[in-house]
């Protein structure tokens, strides 16, 4: 199974982005976000610029009960608390629930974009694919029941 990505011109270069939905009951979110697929980062996370779309106060995840953990991104540090059970819907293709990190502080003088990291191709067992230029990118997860030739 393919899960089609885009590819456009983001900060300063070809970027394979995911355009997916985040949902969460505890605390209540639905979000649409629009990620850098980022094979250099191995978490991932909600970047500032998407929940400010939404006028989403990181307040709001005061309760969520995980501590404080400091991820660097964007040339500083930002400190997260971790959603447990997130929802990340890709429309018909795809559906998964995983842990994602949500930034509780601001780093000054950056822009956070939302990040999928190895951690998301990691726990989806996803292959990716990235041709930047014939501007093709996707996902690839193979079919659970589909068996791969023995080596002899």
């Amino acid at each position: 199974m393919k899960i089609p990505l885009q590819v456009y011109d983001f900060a300063g270069g070809l970027r394979a982005m995911a355009h997916f939905f985040v949902r969460s009951e505890k605390p209540k979110l639905f979000i649409s976000v629009r990620a850098i697929i980022d094979t250099g980062s191995p978490e991932t996370i909600i970047g500032l610029i998407d929940l400010k779309k939404m006028r989403f106060s990181p307040i709001k995840f005061k309760d969520l009960e995980s501590k404080k953990y400091p991820i660097c991104m964007g040339g500083g540090e930002v400190k997260t608390k971790i959603l447990q059970e997130a929802k990340l819907n890709f429309g018909e293709y795809f559906e998964c629930t995983m842990p994602i990190h949500i930034p509780v502080e601001e780093i000054s003088g950056t822009a956070q974009s939302t990040i999928l990291g190895v951690d998301f191709l990691t726990k989806n067992n996803l292959k990716f694919f990235f041709y930047p230029n014939k501007r093709e990118a996707y996902f690839e997860k193979e079919n659970e029941n589909q068996t791969t030739p023995q080596t002899k």
